[in-house]
This record gives structure tokens, sequence and C-alpha cells, in this order.
């Protein structure tokens, strides 16, 4: 008779003899079997490769499971990338490896290595190279000798001493099955790679890929955060460069504001009190907006009061103003510029205009405005260019409104713009008006044309008026 015998999922026969067995051998058999538990070594059989196998599926599960936990130890880029590139070659147990993360918009994988004992990254077009062509076509590629295939880049071998033999390449994807890099394992310690390494890759792909865009979400907060600071410190140190205070100035009303369409802007005016009861009127708009646009604001402002320390010739203070900005900015950055030199003496006004929008100067109960336009080309559009200055009289009761196209280009829902005209038209209905007044008005009439429209630009305005004599 046949008696079936289980023992750690080996099963295995063992032929019953009907011979009788003496109580002595009977003994020696159950003393034995005592001492020797009854099992595939015991019964001198291999294990079967099915249950090796689900010992290994196992394994690499329980090490999955592990890996996972990992990844989500750290939202720093760099220490994700080290920690995924670690697990990956314990797991595949292999000898070298990189993670490459793609770049859409400049179309190339990007990696950092080690290089001395600093970080440092590197990057190749999408398409070259084995990994390159991965991301491309988002085909695995598995090499038991990398040299033999033609796409395999072997500078890093000789420059290095490094020998590449077996190579997995596999495409990472996140869960919209969007390739977003590229795993590159090198040199299995023992055989090559196989369809199992492929199937751990792939699903340990699943949770590298989570955690990565996580890390670079987190990573793109805290560059917004730190981005926001720097601007709004950036903004604070322009508002400083703007009078804290209008001054009062004999026989004058002046008022002014500035807006910026952002936190930082490129707008600008001052009011500077010079020798024998002469004042400096400026205002100027730099091209563009942002940083970029303060940061050429702030060098105009202390260019500006190192110039006019020297001299008040408004025609040289534009010449000199020209040629700073025309050696330390790109072709595309400009500011037009207007400088008016005021005398509280003998009431003139004598002015540059450089391609700003032209100031105007009108008289009361009058609908005639005069445009203040004699001057020359934007600061820093040519390297040589030539200024002329105009000057007119100012009677009681003139007044004279300085704007940047901040108000005569704000626009509607409808994407119209204010117009000069209907400028023109507040200012010669506001002529009995203090310049406080007429200021408000000119505010007031633009928030009122624009209703809910976002501000599209930086937003500036002076006013200049002589009181009665």
């Amino acid at each position: 008779m046949l008696l079936f015998i289980v023992k750690s999922d080996i099963l295995c026969t063992v032929k019953k003899s009907n011979t009788r067995t003496s109580t002595k051998a009977a003994r020696r058999t159950n003393a034995a079997s005592k001492r020797r538990p009854l099992n595939s070594v015991g019964l001198g059989l291999k294990p079967s490769t099915a249950n090796v196998a689900a010992r290994q599926e196992i394994k690499r599960l329980q090490s999955l499971i592990q890996a996972s936990q990992l990844l989500n130890t750290t939202l720093d880029l760099d220490k994700l990338l080290k920690i995924i590139l670690d697990l990956t070659l314990q797991n595949l147990n292999a000898a070298r490896g990189t993670i490459y993360l793609i770049d859409h918009g400049r179309n190339e994988l990007w990696s950092k290595v080690v290089k001395g004992r600093e970080l440092v990254e590197i990057r190749l077009p999408v398409g070259t190279g084995i990994a390159g062509n991965v991301a491309k076509t988002g085909k695995t590629i598995n090499l038991e000798d990398a040299w033999k295939d033609k796409r395999f880049y072997s500078g890093f071998d000789v420059k290095s001493g490094f020998k590449t033999k077996s190579m997995l390449c596999m495409p990472m994807r996140n869960r919209q099955k969007k390739i977003i890099g590229v795993f590159q394992v090198l040199n299995k310690q023992h055989g090559v790679f196989d369809s199992r390494d492929e199937e751990f890759l792939e699903a340990f792909s699943d949770h590298a890929a989570l955690a990565i865009e996580n890390a670079m979400l987190h990573q793109a907060i805290v560059e917004k955060e730190r981005v926001e600071k720097e601007i709004q410190i950036a903004g604070e140190i322009q508002r400083r460069l703007l009078p804290k205070e209008i001054p009062v100035i004999p026989s004058y009303q002046v008022d002014a504001a500035a807006i910026p369409s952002k936190s930082v802007g490129g707008d600008y005016f001052n009011i500077i009190p010079l020798e024998d009861g002469r004042w400096l009127l400026v205002i100027a708009d730099v091209s563009g907006k942002g940083i970029p646009a303060s940061l050429l604001v702030s060098t105009l402002h202390a260019s500006l009061h190192a110039y006019i320390q020297s001299s008040a010739d408004l025609v040289e203070l534009s010449r000199r103003l020209n040629a700073m900005v025309y050696r330390n900015t790109s072709p595309e950055r400009y500011i037009t510029f207007f400088s008016a030199l005021l005398d509280t003496q003998h009431h003139t006004l004598a002015y540059v205009n450089a391609g700003h929008n032209f100031p105007f100067r009108v008289q009361l109960g009058s609908d005639a405005l005069e445009p203040l336009s004699v001057g020359g080309l934007p600061l820093g559009m040519f390297e040589l260019a030539e200024y002329q200055a105009g000057t007119v009289e100012l009677n009681a009761n003139d007044t004279v409104v300085l704007y940047t196209d901040g108000v005569t280009e704000a626009m509607d829902e409808g994407q119209n713009e204010y117009s000069d005209e209907r400028l023109k038209n507040i200012i010669t209905s506001a002529t009995t008006n203090t310049a406080f007044d007429i200021k408000s008005k000119i505010l007031t009439d633009v928030r009122k044309f624009t209703g809910d429209e976002p501000q599209s630009d930086d937003l500036t305005l002076m006013v200049l008026k002589r009181t009665a004599n």
C-alpha cells in the first residue's frame, strides 16, 4: 500500500511493507523519526522549481512594499533619486545605474552624478544613446552585451575604465502613462537581466514616478514661495525709491500716484529739490514688467541722483543716462523718460522728453492742451542719441499732467483702451480743481472704465499746478 505524505509543500510516497517488523526495529525507526523531522531534506528530495520561484516572488513583493515605504521618507528630489537608484540596484543585484528624468520643455534627459565632492547635472537629447532611445520610443531595452548594440555610447566606459556588460533600460511612467524618466541599470552580478527583473522594475516604476512627481511638486511650491518672498522684498525696496511724502513747493501744488500692476513694476517718478528754488520732476517707464524692470528702475534712480549733483543741465543729464542704460542693458530694454526743471522764481518749466508719453499743459478754463513733446529717443535705444530741451511758462492756475502709458492704455473687459482723448477730456474738465482733485478724478475715471478687468500695466501719474499769485 502507498502512503501519501505532505510536508513543507513536498508530495512524496513511501511503500508500506507487509512484512512483520520486529518491535526493536520499530522502536529504532520511531526514535530516528523523532530525531530527524520528515521533510524534503530528510527524504533526500530537492525543492520544486515552482516552490523556489514562489519564494523569490514573495521576497520581491516584500522588497517592493519596503521600497514604496522608503520612497515616502523624503521630498528632497536629490535624496529621493539616490534612494530610488539604491533600491533598484539592490533588488536587481546590479553594479551601477542612473535615474534620468525628462525635461519636456527642452526635450532632454537629465540626471545628477557625483563629480569629485560635488553633485553635477548631466544632460543628453532625447533619442541619444540607449536611455535617450527608450525615452523617445517608450520601449524597454534589455541587452546581454551593451557593446554589441550600435546605440550604446562607449565614451563613458573608455574614460572611466568601467566595463559595461549587461544593461536594462526601462521608461518610467506616471499614472497618466506619460514617460517622465528612464531607469538605466548596468551589469547584473550573476547572469543577465531577465523577465522577472523587468516585471519588478515596471512595478517599482509606478511608486518611483509618484514619489518623484510629489517631490517635484513640493520643489515647485518651495521655489514659488521663495520667489514670492524675493518679489515682496524687491517691492519694498522699490517703494523706498519713490518719495515718502510729496514735498511742498512754494506757489505750486503737486501730487502723484504710482500703482504697479504686480508687486514690483517698471514705472518711476521723483520730485527732487535743487538750489535756488528749483525742482527736478521726473517720470519714467521701463520696458517690461516684474523683477527685470524693477532692477533697471533701481539703476536709473541711483544714476539720476549721482548725475544731478554735478549738473542740472537736462540735455546733458539725458545723454549720460542714455549712455548708462545702453551699456548696461540688453537691446530690448529701454526707458521712456521725461525730466523737467521747475524754476519757482521765474515760473518756467524746462524739460526734455526722451520718448515718453507727452505730458499736457493746460490753462484755466481752456480746452486747448499743449503737449510737451520736445526731446529725443527713449534712453538706451542708441548709444549716441541726441536730445533737445523745451521750455514753457507757467501762469497762475496753469496745470501740467505727467503720466505713463498705464493710464492711456488701461483696458476694459472688451480690450478697449482708455485712450489719450478720454484723458484730455478729464483734464480740461478739471482745470478749476486742485492738483490732488485732478489726480483723483483721473484715477477714478480709469477705474470706472476698466471695471473688474485686472490692471494690465503699471500706472503712474503726476499733477503740477501753479497757484494764484
